[in-house]
């Protein structure tokens, strides 16, 4: 008996929408479009509050919608769960969204130039429990990642907490240090303590981490 597929789409081009539908509906056999919504929200209430059936097996995701931001809708759903898998898709350049889409949970990233039988070769991949491009990670992985950052977000301590803003607000050390009435090596040391808790290597990862958990 062959495998059903179950997808949802979601891109805010209309046009664009109604090809991938066709595209997918055609090209890949077993697959069973869901529902092809034009927004983050509809496609959050379907995966997220309608729940059961509604949740399809895999949802492409448009990366610049203009209600909710792509990475912003796969964020909501990986911290709720597991399903769907997410694959990202772009019409601008891969680079443009590739870090904020692992950063947000999802699965893998395509261009929206890809040929139909490179679009059905990436959902099955995807639908298949395994990634595309470097640096993704398994739903159940990229969910178990933003949880722990999420708990040890709400153990930053109100200090470690304004250093981060600081930063990313693009201060330097010693602004932050002249700001807050402490030495620049302190500032290294709330910076050190914050990475330690955000289970993270660098300052970028640590910013990138904390403003995750702020949106």
């Amino acid at each position: 008996m062959e495998t059903v597929t179950t997808i949802g789409i979601v891109d805010n081009d209309r046009f664009a929408l109604t090809m991938l539908a066709q595209t997918v509906g055609r090209a890949m056999a077993g697959a069973n479009v869901l529902w092809a919504v034009e927004s983050g929200a509809q496609a959050l209430h379907h995966c997220l509050y309608e729940g059961g059936q509604s949740v399809p097996d895999v949802l492409l995701l448009d990366m610049s919608l203009t209600d909710i931001p792509g990475p912003d809708v796969c964020r909501r759903i990986r911290e709720a769960q597991e399903r769907p898998a997410v694959l990202g898709i772009t019409s601008y350049s891969l680079g443009h969204y590739q870090q904020l889409a692992i950063d947000a949970g999802a699965q893998g990233l395509i261009a929206k130039s890809v040929t139909p039988r490179e679009l059905v070769s990436a959902i099955s991949t995807i639908a298949q429990g395994a990634t595309i491009g470097e640096g993704f990670m398994t739903a159940a992985a990229a969910r178990m990642k933003l949880v722990s950052a999420e708990q040890s977000n709400a153990d930053l301590s109100n200090r470690e907490q304004e250093v981060l803003r600081l930063y990313a607000a693009n201060f330097s050390t010693e602004e932050i240090a002249a700001k807050l009435g402490i030495k620049a090596s302190t500032v290294f040391v709330v910076m050190k303590h914050a990475k330690t808790k955000l289970g993270v290597a660098t300052r970028s990862e640590a910013i990138r981490a904390f403003l995750a958990q702020q949106a």
